[in-house]
């Protein structure tokens, strides 16, 4: 696969929609610090086809059309449908000596293929913009991103959930000999657009601090503290205060295996006493093996308690495992297969259809494709996605087949 082609895709994965790193979830969890953080920039210069004096501009076309076996996610009565989306999408950037100020724009057009499913287009819009200075031994990243969406990646939503979600930020680094010093901040806004959804109305702010050493030359030991405080608009009894401490280490373990692992404890207390809180401990492991220059594995757990929308539930503990396989078996075809599993326990009793228990979900995903690279800066992906939820509250399970052929012009 290409340079512009791999940066392009994975930047607007990364920053304008969503992959193994963090999507932007309806269920809050803390921003992983770790992985934005490090003298790592959001957005790389890219090989530019069209200038404008200074300024690079990289236009951006994805369309998909996918059979979908089962498009509101229902427990029975499953209804099925042929989707077209069409994501028009362009990153601007003005590089300058070490500096660089980018903002980068994506919509994504939902059409459904059957007249009484109408109601279930959508629009949605992702937009970011970026200013990134580096120094000799210092920089500052501040990061602005704005999302429109009633998507349902990365939520336990099966139903789509109009919402607005408004992010900043900054960020600021200083290398000592081989350490570097990192302080964050973050203000989240989330806007449910349905008046059924206020209750779920909040905004958080975050305070980070991370201290990396290096090791090795490829290799650094890592040290994170963050605090957030949760307050919900409507709903006082959900506002909570947030510490967590990891530790672990990220780069080069062995020649050709990479890896990045943080743990440690979260100490999640919410405002009133008879809600549940999180005392216990944390992790986010991640390995990459590139087997031979052509075949990669990923293997991945995490640990996590996650702001729950279910009912008055304020959290539920997360576990998921997983891992993934990539050949690029001739120059421009690409095989793929990831899976992955989860245990999603709720923390405190819920009623629903006449049963009083602590919910308990255990989501499966399983995507496998072959893409085609025609050219740099196209190409074509052939891909099956199957998912299934199994839940305690019967209502909450479904099964899903999803058949795509998509294309990805990025120029």
């Amino acid at each position: 696969m290409s340079r512009t082609k791999r940066i392009l895709t994975s930047v607007l994965s990364l920053i304008l929609v969503a992959s193994y790193v963090r999507p932007a979830y309806a269920e809050f969890r803390l921003s992983d610090a770790i992985e934005e953080f490090g003298e790592r920039r959001f957005l790389k210069p890219l090989p530019t086809r069209i200038k404008v004096g200074p300024v690079r501009v990289h236009p951006l076309l994805e369309s998909k059309v996918t059979y979908d076996s089962n498009i509101l996610l229902e427990n029975r009565d499953a209804r099925e449908d042929i989707v077209f989306n069409i994501k028009p999408g362009a990153i601007v950037e003005l590089p300058f000596d070490k500096h660089q100020v980018s903002a980068g724009y994506q919509a994504d057009f939902e059409i459904f293929s059957k007249s009484r499913d109408a109601k279930q287009n959508d629009q949605n819009q992702n937009f970011f913009a970026l200013f990134d200075f580096h120094f000799p031994n210092w920089y500052v990243n501040i990061l602005e991103k704005l999302s429109e969406t009633s998507s349902r990646s990365g939520t336990t939503f099966t139903e789509r959930v109009p919402r607005i979600q408004q992010s900043i930020n900054p960020k600021i680094g200083y290398r000592w000999k081989r350490t570097i010093f990192e302080g964050g901040f973050r203000h989240l806004v989330r806007d449910y657009r349905r008046q059924a959804n206020d209750n779920l109305d909040f905004q958080v702010v975050e305070w980070t601090g991370v201290v990396f050493y290096d090791l090795f030359a490829r290799l650094k030991a890592v040290l994170e503290y963050q605090f957030g405080q949760m307050d919900y608009d409507d709903n006082y009894k959900r506002n909570a205060n947030i510490n967590q401490v990891r530790m672990g280490f990220e780069g080069e373990l062995l020649p050709n295996v990479t890896a990045k692992v943080r743990t440690g404890m979260q100490f999640r207390d919410y405002e009133v006493s008879s809600e549940a809180d999180y005392h216990s401990w944390i992790a986010d492991v991640l390995f990459e093996y590139q087997v031979r220059k052509n075949v990669k594995l990923e293997a991945f757990f995490t640990r996590e308690p996650v702001e729950a929308t279910f009912g008055n539930v304020n959290y539920y503990l997360e576990h998921a495992v997983g891992g993934g396989v990539e050949y690029l078996f001739r120059p421009q075809w690409l095989v793929f297969t990831t899976f992955k599993f989860k245990r999603q326990n709720y923390a405190e009793r819920a009623t629903l259809g006449g049963q009083t228990q602590f919910r308990r979900d255990h989501p499966l995903s399983l995507d496998s494709g072959i893409r085609y690279d025609f050219r740099d800066w196209l190409s074509f992906e052939l891909a099956y996605q199957f998912l299934y939820r199994q839940s305690n509250f019967d209502v909450f399970e479904y099964r899903d087949h999803q058949v795509s052929f998509g294309t990805t012009l990025a120029y």
